[in-house]
C-alpha cells in the first residue's frame, strides 16, 4: 500500500508506469468515441508521450477535442488482482526538443528500436523505421489519476488531482 499522500500516491505511479508499456486512450468527437491502445514513456510529473498517425482516429479525435481518459493495466482472469491506473486529461502533440526528447526517452525504454531503424530485417521494419523520424509525438497531461487495487481490497481506490500545477489527494 501507499503512503496516503499525494507525493506518496505520485511516487507509486512513476513506479506502476515504468512496469508497463501500453495505455487505452479513449477519445470522443461530436458523434462517436473511440478506444486505442499505444506504446507509452513517462516521465516523474505523470505526462504520458506516445508517437500515433495524424490520420488515425482517436488522433483526429484528438485534434477536435484534445481531452481524454486512459488506462494502464495488466490483463487479469482474477478481479482479486487487477491493479490498474485510470486516469483524465489534455493531449497536445510535441514539436521541437520536447520531441527530440521524447524520441530519446522512447528510444531508451525500446531497445528493440534502435535495430529496427538501423538495421531492418524485413519490408515492415524499413517501413517502421523509416516513418519513425517523420511520425508525430503527443503529451498526454493527465490532470486526475486513480489508482485502483483489488489486491489491497475490492474497488480500493488511491487518487490524486492537479491544482494549480501542484498534485493534491483527491
Amino acid at each position: 500500500m501507499t503512503e496516503l499522500s499525494a507525493e506518496g500516491i505520485q511516487k507509486n505511479l512513476i513506479e506502476m508506469l515504468k512496469e508497463h508499456h501500453t495505455v487505452t486512450i479513449s477519445t470522443r468527437d461530436e458523434a462517436s468515441v473511440w478506444s486505442a491502445t499505444v506504446f507509452y514513456v513517462s516521465d516523474p510529473n505523470l505526462n504520458l508521450f506516445f508517437l500515433s498517425a495524424h490520420k488515425s482516429k482517436h488522433i483526429q479525435h484528438i485534434n477536435m477535442i484534445p481531452e481524454v481518459s486512459a488506462t494502464v493495466y495488466k490483463d487479469q482472469k482474477d478481479w482479486e488482482k487487477i491493479k490498474g491506473i485510470q486516469m483524465s486529461g489534455i493531449v497536445e502533440e510535441l514539436k521541437g526538443q520536447d520531441r527530440e526528447d521524447a524520441i530519446s526517452q522512447y528510444l531508451v525504454k525500446y531497445k528493440y528500436l534502435n535495430r529496427v531503424i538501423n538495421e531492418p530485417m524485413n519490408q515492415d521494419e524499413e517501413k517502421i523505421g523509416s516513418q519513425f523520424a517523420s511520425i508525430p509525438f503527443f503529451k498526454l497531461k493527465p490532470i486526475f489519476v486513480r489508482i485502483i487495487d483489488n489486491q489491497v481490497a475490492f474497488g480500493y481506490k488511491e487518487q490524486i488531482e492537479k491544482r494549480n500545477g501542484r498534485w493534491e489527494l483527491f
